[in-house]
């Protein structure tokens, strides 16, 4: 049974919990944050955050902004700094790739330290074609497959507790242990730091550090 997204009334799968047209989150009701890894809203779209472009905003008559009329530029707020640990880690995939339907990388690639800022982080693999980017690119930072391009989001509250929403990942997403069932996908989950996620075929990510510089 399709549904029809509220933001670009794309055709949906009923069981979706993202559209893969726009971005737009049925769960939380939002677009994702084109600065913090997510997808902008389609091209002549009705999205509050979209600029207007031609008719009557651009006609004659109208007036550019002077300079001299803005006042002092205000400061951005680029959100709560995040840091994670990226690796590969070959337990997992032994655990949970069946032999012979993924060769494990023979040049494994070192521990990332990534730093990030934002409150809504995407997790995935980029996709020029479908216009995906997330703020974690699993795939160029452990060359990880099996990850999908929208993974999950991470979310940091204003306490800068975090948690993780699978967005409806192929794989799954596992947090402290991939012996136990993977997350329920659409449900955020409480990711304490130094607790491992688990993605893909062999990509680990553990949250080292959340707050302000």
């Amino acid at each position: 049974m399709a549904k029809i997204c509220d933001n670009c009334q794309a055709s949906c799968g009923d069981d979706d919990v993202f559209c893969e047209n726009c971005g737009y989150d049925f769960v939380a009701g939002t677009l994702p944050d084109p600065a913090n890894g997510g997808i902008d809203s389609p091209s002549g779209g009705s999205g509050s955050d979209s600029a207007p472009t031609g008719g009557a905003a651009a006609g004659a008559g109208a007036k550019a902004p002077s300079v001299l009329d803005t006042g002092p530029i205000p400061a951005v707020d680029a959100g709560p700094r995040v840091v994670l640990e990226v690796a590969v880690d070959r337990d997992y995939f032994d655990r949970v790739v069946t032999e012979g339907e993924l060769e494990f990388p023979d040049d494994v690639p070192q521990p990332r330290s990534v730093e990030l800022y934002g409150r809504e982080l995407h997790v995935g693999r980029t996709s020029d074609r479908r216009g995906i980017h997330p703020a974690v690119d699993i795939v160029a930072l452990t060359g990880d497959p099996a990850v999908s391009s929208r993974h999950a989001i991470i979310r940091v509250a204003d306490d800068d507790t975090c948690t993780v929403t699978d967005v409806g990942s192929t794989n799954g997403t596992f947090i402290a242990d991939f012996d136990q069932d993977a997350v329920i996908q659409g449900v955020p989950h409480e990711w304490p730091i130094g607790v491992p996620m688990y993605l893909g075929a062999w990509s680990r990510l553990i949250l080292v550090d959340v707050g302000e510089d």
